[in-house]
């Protein structure tokens, strides 16, 4: 069995896959998980649990991602080392990659990803600055992916067109309706939502934590960013959830509404 719980085997390897956007015609997930349980095979592995960062940057250093970062802080159970598909699902940054990777090698732990013959040995030369160019190329493409993404925001805003859609709290408002986008204003009630979500997180940050504000929205019947959406444009909800990454502060930064 290529997926089952902790053994002391010395090859009980953590799943990782991560993904910045997903998207319903996606099947990265799939090919990830695939590209996992070879990975993991080759070396006589096996899954012992998944750590899955779905809508998370590939600039978010590993230690604070969602799903890997208790992991890697030791703070949900043993296991003996990582395996992903590439290593750009470690990271998009050269640091943030050879911390991890260096994490491994002092713990004693397996590094390993698809398409590297057997675990990744960065005591060797060799494979140290293999690791470190695949990191390398990997920060680079993040590199080109924000700037063409800046330059289109900054053609798209001088033409009153949006790019992509606004965050949870805002609207976009048009002088002449069907033209094009004059600026951005608070939207009146998710405003409030978001904000009131806001001042419970700061009041209470121990206790109240994006997770349980989802819940907490979700049992009050408020509307996901993607149903309030599709409700401003006339089309109906779907009764889709909220997700803790709604809540996290700096994603309605990056998107680029705002």
């Amino acid at each position: 069995m290529i997926e089952r719980p902790y053994d002391g085997c010395g090859k009980c390897l953590l799943g990782v896959r991560r993904l910045s956007r997903v998207k319903a015609a996606t099947s990265s997930p799939e090919r990830q998980r695939e590209d996992v349980l070879t990975a993991a095979a080759s070396v006589g592995g096996h899954i012992t649990g998944w750590a899955d960062d779905w809508e998370v940057s590939g600039a978010t250093d590993p230690m604070t991602r969602p799903k890997l970062g208790p992991w890697l802080r030791d703070e949900r159970g043993p296991y003996d080392g990582l395996v992903a598909a590439a290593v750009d699902r470690l990271g998009r940054n050269v640091v943030d990659c050879l911390n991890t990777g260096y994490k491994m090698r002092d713990e004693g732990k397996l590094l390993v990803t698809y398409g590297h013959d057997g675990p990744w040995g960065l005591d060797d030369q060799v494979d140290e600055n293999r690791f470190t160019m695949e990191a390398w190329g990997a920060q680079m493409e993040l590199r080109a992916i924000q700037r063409r993404n800046r330059n289109a925001t900054i053609k798209m805003r001088a033409a009153g067109r949006p790019k992509g859609k606004p965050s949870f709290g805002f609207q976009f408002v048009r002088v002449v309706v069907g033209g094009k986008i004059d600026h951005v204003e608070l939207h009146s009630y998710a405003s409030t939502v978001i904000r009131g979500v806001a001042r419970r997180i700061l009041a209470d940050p121990e206790h109240n934590t994006p997770s349980s504000e989802a819940a907490r929205l979700n049992r009050a019947g408020e509307l996901a960013p993607v149903d309030h959406l599709a409700v401003m444009y006339g089309k109906p909800a779907r009764g889709r959830p909220w997700h803790p990454t709604s809540l996290e502060f700096g994603s309605a930064a990056r998107s680029g509404d705002i």
